[in-house]
């Protein structure tokens, strides 16, 4: 590619940076999974009648079983809402991301080579890795849910155990449905990243491009060995250093672990080719 544009020096590519746009789009996807429970904390709580004294050897069963089948109610509606409109919504995510992706990149290779490759690229060739994703991310968003539901119902039985009035069950709900919130962000700001990190391989691929250049984060927190790899060029398939040394575990490439911001930035090397 670089030869026939006439380049005769090493060249790296521009990396792609994913935007927190789109990880607060993704976000919003996620939503109704801790929603729906800050939604319906009243419904849940509304046949909470813990007894004040033991007065038998059982609970209020009929209180009891009118909670947990309004805990139910709101987890089966919520898997409504996971098939109908959270499902669909990160495929339209993923496309637009693809599409985005897709777009930086090809401006990439005609910032570094000067070949334009914009009528030539598609999405067909990701298309297993977008499915992928979008099976991952529909496995996240019900995990979302399950984690509240089951941080609720302990909070609501509990309560029952220990005779905990109504106000402290709905706060421990508020907290729980806030965690969901707070960890569905996080799982957003992850997948976001890891969604171009993945897609950078893929196109790299693509173009029979077999090095690339790792690009450190920047975070104020980095793990050390990522930082270690910074600037240091690697051949893609193998991820051993093009100098020596040890390879990159293939489970820790960049952007696989949590939160990892690090690139994989596209590294064509022409220098052998000087006259």
């Amino acid at each position: 590619m670089a030869r026939q544009a006439g380049k005769r020096r090493d060249i790296v590519l521009r990396p792609i940076i994913p935007t927190q746009a789109a990880a607060t789009d993704l976000a919003a996807i996620y939503a109704p999974a801790w929603q729906i429970w800050s939604d319906n904390i009243d419904r849940i709580l509304a046949g909470y009648d813990p007894q004040p004294l033991p007065t038998a050897d059982t609970l209020t069963v009929d209180t009891v079983d009118q909670v947990q089948a309004a805990i139910s109610s709101v987890a089966q509606e919520f898997l409504t809402i996971l098939t109908a409109r959270i499902a669909p919504g990160l495929r339209q995510w993923a496309v637009k991301a693809e599409r985005t992706h897709r777009s930086k990149w090809s401006a990439a290779i005609k910032a570094g080579v000067g070949v334009d490759l914009d009528m030539i690229l598609s999405a067909q060739p990701v298309e297993e890795r977008l499915g992928t994703f979008l099976a991952r991310n529909v496995a996240l968003v019900q995990n979302v849910s399950d984690q509240a539901q089951g941080r609720i119902a302990d909070a609501v039985f509990r309560g029952y155990e220990q005779r905990t009035p109504v106000r402290e069950v709905a706060k421990e709900i508020r907290e729980a449905t806030g965690m969901g919130r707070d960890r569905a962000i996080r799982i957003a700001s992850d997948q976001n990243s890891k969604l171009s990190s993945q897609l950078d391989r893929e196109r790299q691929a693509e173009a029979g491009l077999t090095q690339f250049k790792w690009r450190h984060s920047g975070k104020v927190h980095p793990r050390s060995w990522h930082k270690a790899r910074d600037g240091k060029v690697y051949f893609s398939r193998s991820g051993k250093p093009v100098d020596g040394g040890e390879a990159i575990p293939a489970d820790d490439r960049a952007g696989m672990a949590p939160w990892c911001g690090c690139r994989e930035q596209a590294y064509i090397a022409l220098l052998d080719e000087v006259d």
